[in-house]
């Protein structure tokens, strides 16, 4: 019996010390350490939506497959690094103090949704679940911080961040403008208005190029026109602002692997505007039942950039795009403008 009583005291004491130390855990968990990660478990990779509103600015971004499209800009696609420096920023908030709660509290530090000047932040899973809801309110008035509050599953405490919280919040911040990045040295051909660029020695050269004349500068800008080819604005084709324009300029340049791009300009007053479209001049393709890897290979190449210009013309033929007066010129060049005396 002494030694049953003996048993069951041990086994109390245990159990005791154990509720102790896992009480003591929780509270050391959830006790405020200045430096502190504001969103420490997130899971970028679990981000299947983002909303970030700010006044009249509402951002969507929405995952689809390893990349964002910008659903609050006619789901264009986003730029990755854009995306990934919001991401980086939200998951680097650090904590400088912990200030409260209350109402009268979020009124005062900005940390109402409809609040002027208040950032609000919702990262969905693929599910439609709030991942995380939080507020960005008023900077501190003596230091570096914002105000930051939790506003999914129950209300978090109010905190000031080490530093200021700067996000990109307007949605053309985050749409992809490069539309192709192609070095000459991958150029077959560049035709445009009475010229013919054509590849000479692995090098693109004006052909026809008359006794005593040689290539000027704006001929060396035709030739990158493809080279970092950006937007400023896109829009969905049919908008009807953009109605009675007329594409009368064009630049086809053709590549070596047998594709290439159509260029089409048109300006309205100060404006300019771009359409483009993808072309892949092969015929019927097999490959023979004796065909060597590399001709296999070869065929495969050829048949991904097909689907790769069909994938291209799906999004792009969709859109016409505003572009610099530079772009355009490039488009609208003139053999006369290509050369210059020797």
């Amino acid at each position: 019996m002494k030694s049953n009583r003996l048993l069951m005291v041990v086994a109390a004491a245990v159990f005791l010390l154990s509720f102790l130390s896992y009480r003591s855990s929780v509270t050391r968990a959830e006790r405020f350490e200045r430096g502190q990660k504001f969103l420490s478990n997130l899971n970028p990779d679990e981000i299947a939506n983002i909303t970030l509103a700010k006044g009249g600015d509402v951002t969507k971004l929405k995952r689809q497959d390893d990349v964002f499209l910008v659903t609050s800009e006619h789901g264009y696609p986003a730029a990755n690094d854009a995306v990934n420096r919001m991401l980086k920023d939200v998951l680097g908030l650090s904590l400088e103090k912990e200030v409260g709660k209350g109402e009268g509290l979020e009124e005062e530090l900005g940390l109402r949704p409809e609040a002027e000047g208040t950032l609000e932040v919702t990262f969905k899973n693929a599910a439609g679940k709030d991942m995380v809801h939080f507020l960005v309110g008023k900077a501190f008035d003596d230091g570096s911080g914002n105000y930051v509050q939790r506003l999914d599953g129950e209300k978090g405490p109010i905190y000031l961040t080490a530093e200021r919280v700067f996000l990109q919040t307007k949605s053309s911040d985050y749409v992809k403008k490069e539309l192709l990045d192609v070095p000459a040295t991958d150029i077959a051909a560049i035709r445009g208005n009475g010229f013919t660029f054509e590849t000479v020695d692995g090098e693109l050269a004006l052909s026809g190029l008359p006794e005593g004349k040689k290539e000027s500068a704006r001929a060396t800008q035709v030739q990158s026109v493809l080279s970092g080819l950006r937007f400023q604005e896109h829009f969905l084709a049919n908008d009807p602002s953009l109605q009675g324009l007329v594409f009368d300029e064009e630049l086809q340049v053709e590549l070596n692997d047998q594709s290439g791009y159509t260029l089409q300009v048109a300006q309205r007053g100060e404006d300019h505007y771009l359409r483009i479209a993808g072309f892949h001049d092969v015929g019927q393709l097999s490959v023979a039942l004796d065909a060597s890897e590399d001709e296999v290979r070869e065929t495969s190449e050829v048949l991904s950039r097909g689907d790769e210009i069909k994938d291209f013309n799906a999004l792009h033929g969709s859109f016409i795009y505003k572009v610099t007066s530079l772009t355009a010129d490039k488009v609208r060049a003139k053999a006369s403008e290509l050369m210059e005396d020797a």
